[in-house]
C-alpha cells in the first residue's frame, strides 16, 4: 500500500464525518434540545448542609407584603441593558431571537416544572423559586429596597426558573411543603435550589417547611438527603473496537433516586489516535450525551467526563457507545470505564 494511502483515507474520511456534522447540527436544531436549568443548582451533600445551617423560625409580617417593595424585571450588568426576565428567557431558551430592547421574539423554552415545551413568548414566564412573599415573610421584611432588589433579579443562582403560565400560576407562592413540581425528575433539583436560595439570602425556614424538604431530599436525592452509597458501576472486562461501528458497553444500576448533577464517567481506552474516537453515554430512558466528539491528537484516552444526569433516575441499564469513526487500519480497545452518578 503507498504510504500516503491511509492519511488520504483519514483526510477523506475526517471530511465526511465533518459533513455528517454539519448535517447533525441542522437536524438537531429542529428540534427542542435538554432543558437547561439555572445556574449554581448545589451538590445534595452542600444542599443537606445548608439545610441543616438555616434557621427555623415562624414566618412574620405577611400581612405587610407589597410586590412593589421588590423592583422586579430590571436592568442586570453585564446584559446589555436586558432587564433579568429578557437574559433568563435568552440564557436557557434555544434558537431565541430578540428584538428591540433585548425583548425575545421567538425561540423554544422549556417549562421544567410540567416539563412542556413553548414557543409562545407570552407562555414562557419566569418564577421566582423562593416566592418574593415567601421572602418578605422568612426575613426579606427586614431588608432595604436595594437587597430586595437584588433578591428579585438574581440571575447567577437558582432562583429564577422558566415556567408556563399554568405552571406558575400552579405554584403561585407555595413553599416545598404546600406544592412540587408535577414533573418529578426536577424536583430533586427543585428543593437543592429552594435550600440554597435561603441560605444565600439568610432567610429562615418553618419548621413544616423543613420537615418536607428533609423528605424531598430523601426521596429525590437519596437516602438522608445524601448520595446514595453504592452508586457507581465499573465494567473491567477489556473489549475490542471495531472499525466504522459502535461498541456499546453496559453497567446495571439499582439506586434510588434522581442522579447527581456533577456524576462522572471514567473512560480507559488503547488507540493509536485518540482524535478517530467517539463516546456517548446512553442514559437507561435512551437519552445520549456525546462525552467526547472525534477530533484531538495523540494516542490512547484516559480521562473522567463530568456530566449533569440530574434528568436522570439512577436505576437502570447504562450504555457507553465508544465508536471509531475512521477505517482503515488502526484498532484499539476499551479497557475498562466505570460510572459513579
Amino acid at each position: 500500500m503507498p504510504s500516503w494511502t491511509l492519511p488520504a483515507r483519514r483526510a477523506v474520511a475526517a471530511l465526511a464525518a465533518a459533513a455528517l456534522a454539519v448535517l447533525s447540527v441542522v437536524i438537531l436544531d429542529a428540534a427542542p434540545a435538554e432543558a437547561v436549568r439555572p445556574p449554581g443548582i448545589p451538590s445534595t451533600a452542600t444542599a443537606q448542609s445548608e439545610l441543616n445551617a438555616l434557621t427555623v423560625a415562624a414566618e412574620s409580617h405577611g400581612s405587610s407584603y407589597d410586590r412593589s417593595l421588590f423592583p422586579h424585571w430590571r436592568s442586570v450588568s453585564g446584559s446589555g441593558g436586558c432587564t433579568a426576565r429578557q437574559y433568563v428567557l435568552k440564557r436557557d431558551g434555544q434558537n431565541v431571537v430578540t428584538g428591540d430592547g433585548c425583548q425575545p421574539t421567538s425561540g423554544n423554552w422549556q417549562s421544567d416544572f410540567d416539563n412542556t415545551w413553548t414557543t409562545s413568548v407570552s407562555n414562557a414566564t419566569i418564577d421566582h423559586v423562593v416566592a418574593l412573599s415567601e421572602a418578605w415573610a422568612s426575613g426579606a421584611w427586614s431588608w432595604t429596597t436595594a437587597q430586595r432588589q437584588a433578591f428579585a433579579n438574581d440571575i447567577n443562582s437558582p432562583q429564577l426558573w422558566i415556567a408556563t403560565t399554568s405552571a406558575n400560576s400552579s405554584k403561585s407562592d407555595y413553599d416545598p411543603a404546600e406544592w412540587m413540581p408535577a414533573n418529578t425528575s426536577v424536583r430533586c433539583d427543585y428543593v437543592k435550589a429552594w435550600i440554597h436560595v435561603k441560605y444565600l439570602y439568610d432567610l429562615t425556614i418553618d419548621a413544616s417547611e423543613k420537615s418536607a424538604i428533609q423528605s424531598h431530599l430523601t426521596n429525590y436525592c437519596g437516602s438522608s438527603g445524601g448520595t446514595p452509597t453504592n452508586c457507581s458501576g465499573s465494567k473491567t472486562t477489556a473489549a475490542a473496537i471495531p472499525e466504522g461501528s459502535p461498541l456499546n458497553s453496559t453497567i446495571s444500576l439499582s439506586c434510588t433516586g434522581t442522579a447527581s448533577s456533577t456524576s462522572s464517567v471514567t473512560v480507559n481506552i488503547t488507540h493509536p489516535y485518540s482524535g478517530d474516537i467517539t463516546i456517548a453515554l446512553i442514559a437507561p430512558d435512551g437519552t445520549s450525551r456525546t462525552l467526547k466528539a472525534a477530533g484531538g491528537s495523540g494516542a490512547n484516552i484516559a480521562t473522567t467526563y463530568s456530566v449533569n444526569l440530574s434528568s436522570e433516575n439512577r436505576s437502570g441499564t447504562w450504555t457507553l457507545r465508544v465508536t471509531d469513526t475512521y477505517y482503515g487500519g488502526s484498532s484499539g480497545t476499551l479497557n475498562s470505564w466505570s460510572l459513579s452518578i
